[in-house]
């Protein structure tokens, strides 16, 4: 599994780059055609005139609750986001109604009909017992009235998750912006602007690599306005990537994502065509990545019909492997951004009445209609029905309980790792002996060599877990922390990334939602703030939004390079700025035994977690036992015992700790220095009780000082132990600047252990 690549040979002969076709607009079949060639059934008719007619009343039912208009529930006060996608609901039933129930999707914020749309046409399709296993309050329904009802829940908990209520989907943690229903495939609807795309990328990872979800198709719904984004142009480089087709993939099979450009004209109030935008088509994006255009096509989003037979040529697309696939789908959005965007600055009432005449539903009803498939009386019938079960549900979501004030973090983390791994994972094929970690005499290995080992452990463990990001692979990373893993694990589990950190997090997550496992790296922890969106909004975030309905198992490794003269962007210890972030945790070992532990304790927790490698200890070596071991998070380390002083410190800075409590000691000073190991979650109890035999603490970080999580300690410390201490708690950081290159310089911006002696001494 080495180097698959052909020698790149000069060839600067004159000659033109040519860019395929995209084609636009191909779909001229009338529905009596459709019909009468039995492409179509009446049942399929059916259900795709209800799909659509359900996310309209939906939508309008939000519109009306705002006046009170909605009278079912004209005494209930809702006080949610109103981001309506009325005129778009072709889009949403076009593309859903062709979905297995196992295929996935993500949504926007503007996603109440792709979640509508999504759970609808699964819970069609689903057996009794699988409507029952869903709703087991139904379970003594049968028949047409257990698939009623099941869809009627469907519809209260979408509204209770809007309503903030503890029924709804993500027991109203999330709202109608973030809304998932994983039992269905819905990986959510993101707030973030483009946020879902490299979820979505990250989800065909899976798709691609794991024989159990090979089959899976990912269908990504986004705007117009995402992209121009820069991770959504990050996610389709990343999804067109050769090396998951060409030659030196093991299995060519492309990643099975479907990216539906869902182009309503307007990003918020910037207009798309002529104003932000300098292409015709959204869809020439597609030429900017691939080759093939990404098989890309502008489709008439307005006409249901003709979003289903694109998405039918793009499904068998992905499913043959010559993913991934791009399609534009032309709709209309009627409404503001918001009800409280009047819409009347930025376009013209002509405009929306041109748009109206081609509604999507009013249209679908008419031709079915003309084409003798149904009455207008049965049409209405359907309506009917419909305005019935959204009432009923509306009236019972208003009516649900809210969650439990006690309850405001719960959800926050999931407590559960994983213990053991299920079976199917558990066979892991090796190409290639591992490479060997060389101890010296007294059983000592290197911090770098620590974590190597860690993974290597960990990926011979369970086969869900993959490594990738910048420069993994072939060269074996920059500091050659992963050599040898490619040859090993193959190209499916160990692959270099584009230069893309916001891509590296934001597919990392997806694979997590998907059953996997990642190891990600960011070569520099100042790369982080390039992911931070992917990390704080996503990672961290999608455990509680959806009320605990998934977890996101993956680790975000990155080094600080502080102390090595490389200056202001390659320096930064960042590790304060993602404690501030709940929902991830933050782990910075400063040894080679720790490294190790906490590595492979990392790998199986259940939650995201931001590992922190200081660079300036990859050489340091430490007796690191081969057998099997775990360091539990939270578990402080007290290095040294002491008496007189409390030195609280983690990563590089520990080294200059202890050379300070020899300093202190040979003057008569005993220090007791802890190593919390983990910010997040935080040994709080072992470090007060250090500090109540102590009565003196310097906490001390190599973060620069204004705004360290060194404070928060200082904090912590008094407001619980106030009455031990005799003298004010002392934090010591680097000095509040930029790192800076030249060397004199860098030694006075970074803390010394001189600089630790004098605190102690002015405490005491």
């Amino acid at each position: 599994m080495g180097n698959y690549y052909s020698d790149l040979v000069p060839d600067f002969k004159k000659c033109t780059v040519k860019l395929k076709d995209i084609p636009a607009y191909q779909y001229d079949v009338s529905l009596a055609d459709e019909y009468k060639k039995k492409k179509v059934s009446k049942a399929e008719i059916v259900e795709l005139l209800e799909s659509m007619l359900v996310i309209r009343e939906f939508e309008e039912m939000i519109l009306k609750c705002r006046t009170g208009a909605y009278e079912i529930i004209s005494d209930y006060d809702y006080r949610g986001p109103t981001h309506l996608s009325i005129g778009q609901e072709a889009t949403a039933t076009g593309a859903c109604s062709l979905l297995n129930i196992t295929d996935y999707i993500t949504s926007t914020h503007r996603g109440h009909g792709d979640s509508i749309a999504k759970g609808f046409h699964a819970i069609k399709r689903m057996t009794e017992a699988e409507l029952k296993a869903r709703c087991p309050e139904c379970s003594n329904l049968s028949g047409e009235q257990l698939l009623e009802a099941v869809l009627e829940d469907h519809v209260y908990r979408t509204i209770a998750e809007l309503f903030g209520k503890e029924a709804g989907y993500g027991k109203g943690r999330g709202g109608g912006m973030h809304i998932a229903d994983f039992r269905v495939g819905h990986l959510g609807a993101n707030a973030i602007v483009g946020g879902g795309l490299p979820i979505s990328t990250g989800a065909a990872m899976s798709c691609r690599i794991d024989e159990d979800l090979k089959g899976r198709v990912v269908c990504c719904f986004a705007g117009d306005g995402a992209y121009s984004n820069g991770v959504v142009l990050e996610s389709l480089n990343w999804a067109a990537q050769d090396q998951f087709t060409g030659d030196i993939a093991r299995t060519k099979y492309g990643l099975p994502v479907i990216f539906c450009i869902v182009n309503n004209h307007f990003g918020m109030t910037g207009r798309a065509d002529g104003e932000v935008n300098g292409v015709d088509f959204m869809a020439r994006r597609a030429a900017g990545f691939d080759t093939e255009n990404m098989h890309a096509e502008v489709v008439n989003g307005m006409d249901v019909m003709a979003v289903r037979e694109a998405i039918t040529r793009a499904k068998k697309i992905c499913l043959e492997g010559k993913g991934p696939v791009l399609l534009e789908l032309d709709t209309y959005r009627y409404y503001g951004h918001s009800l409280s965007d009047p819409r009347n600055e930025y376009r013209t009432r002509e405009e929306e009445a041109r748009w109206k005449e081609i509604d999507p539903v009013d249209t679908f009803k008419k031709r079915v209609q003309d084409a003798g498939i149904l009455s207008a009386k049965e049409v209405k019938e359907i309506e009917d029905r419909v305005i019935a079960r959204n009432a009923r549900a509306a009236r019972r979501a208003a009516d649900a309980a809210d969650p439990d004030p006690a309850d405001v973090i719960k959800y926050m983390y999931t407590d559960t790792v994983c213990d053991v791994v299920p079976e199917k994972y558990q066979k892991v094929e090796v190409y290639k002996d591992l490479p060997k970690v060389k101890r010296d005499a007294d059983g000592r290995i290197n911090y770098r060599d620590a974590i190597k080992e860690g993974i290597m452990e960990e990926m011979l463990r369970d086969r869900r877990v993959v490594i990738y990001g910048e420069d993994v692979a072939d060269y074996g990373n920059a500091f050659k922390l992963t050599k040898g893993l490619l040859e090993s694990f193959g190209r499916d589990r160990v692959f270099n990334s584009p230069i893309s950190e916001a891509c590296i997090c934001g597919t990392a997550v997806g694979m997590a939602m998907t059953g996997y496992r990642p190891v990600v790296e960011l070569m520099y922890m100042d790369f982080a703030l390039m992911a931070s969106d992917q990390i704080s909004n996503q990672a961290a975030k999608w455990h509680y939004m959806t009320g605990a309905s998934t977890t996101i198992p993956m680790v975000v490794r990155c080094s600080v390079g502080g102390g090595k003269g490389y200056g202001g962007q390659h320096s930064q210890s960042l590790e304060s700025m993602f404690a501030h972030i709940p929902g991830t945790y933050v782990v910075y070992p400063s040894n080679a035994y720790d490294a190790k532990g906490l590595i492979k304790t990392a790998i199986r927790d259940n939650n995201p977690v931001v590992f922190v490698e200081g660079q300036l200890l990859y050489n340091e070596k430490d007796v690191v036992p081969e057998e099997e071991y775990l360091i539990p998070f939270g578990q402080a380390n007290v290095i040294r015992e002491g008496s007189d002083v409390t030195f609280v410190v983690w990563g590089p800075a520990v080294k200059d700790a202890l050379k300070a409590a020899d300093i202190l000691a040979a003057e008569g000073v005993s220090v007791e220095v802890i190593d919390p190991r983990t910010l997040v979650p935080f040994d709080w109890e072992t470090v007060f009780a250090s500090v109540r035999k102590t009565g003196r603490c310097v906490a001390i970080s190599q973060c620069v000082d204004i705004g360290s999580f060194t404070g928060e300690i200082v904090a912590q410390i008094m407001a619980n132990c106030f009455d031990h201490l005799d003298a004010p708690v002392l934090k010591i950081g680097a000095r509040n600047g930029i790192a800076p290159q030249a060397v004199t310089l860098e030694a006075a911006f970074l803390p010394k252990s001189e600089d630790m002696v004098a605190a102690a001494k002015k405490l005491l």
